[in-house]
């Protein structure tokens, strides 16, 4: 007999993205919600999403998405392995903010499914933070239930900060060491179906 899952639980996150270093601009915002091994089927809501810069036409998905990301909400689904909204901007001078709650279920010993928020150029090409996978992600949240906690990393192109509970996250942990292997999976695999879209 197979592990079961965790009961889901809902954690929510309130995030602000300073981008003033970017003011002007044209990037694209990647709100990506990959799936585990095996699939866990996790989901994302996205709501209450502000900016100060100009949101452009041409929003693209990948996998299970579904809703908008103005007015919202925006849902992703981890029943695939890599799912994504990928909004065009012109980023501005000021915050970007919004609201994401998240199901927590997590298969122990499995690789956990992972929710991640980028900001990339007119390229698609991530734009540097320090995230030590190499995805260039501004924070990470992996699900693995109850030891859910955000990853944020820092960037000289944005500041961001993820808010739980009341209580902020401004620094890394070493959590997203333990899955690197799966961490290098899933920016291979967000640069090569970006490249796709690029390519259409």
């Amino acid at each position: 007999m197979g592990t079961a899952p965790f009961l889901r639980a809902d954690m929510s996150f309130q995030v602000t993205v300073d981008t003033t270093p970017l003011a002007g601009v044209a990037g694209y915002m990647a709100f990506d919600l990959f799936g585990g091994v095996p699939l866990q089927d996790n989901v994302s809501t996205i709501t209450s999403f502000a900016t100060t810069g100009t949101l452009l036409a041409g929003a693209s998905t990948s996998g299970d998405v579904s809703g908008s990301l103005t007015p919202g909400p925006l849902v992703e689904t981890a029943d695939m392995d890599f799912n994504e909204w990928l909004q065009p901007i012109t980023f501005g001078s000021g915050l970007t903010t919004f609201d994401v709650d998240l199901t927590t279920s997590y298969i122990p010993l499995s690789t956990p499914d992972s929710f991640s928020f980028t900001l990339l150029d007119n390229t698609l090409t991530p734009f540097a933070t320090s995230d030590p996978l190499g995805a260039d992600r501004l924070f990470a949240i992996d699900l693995v239930g109850a030891d859910t906690m955000p990853d944020v990393f820092t960037s000289t192109f944005a500041t961001t900060t993820v808010t739980a509970s009341g209580s902020a996250v401004p620094e890394p942990n070493l959590l997203p060491l333990a899955f690197l292997g799966f961490g290098l999976m899933l920016a291979v695999h967000a640069i090569v179906s970006r490249a796709r879209i690029a390519r259409s």
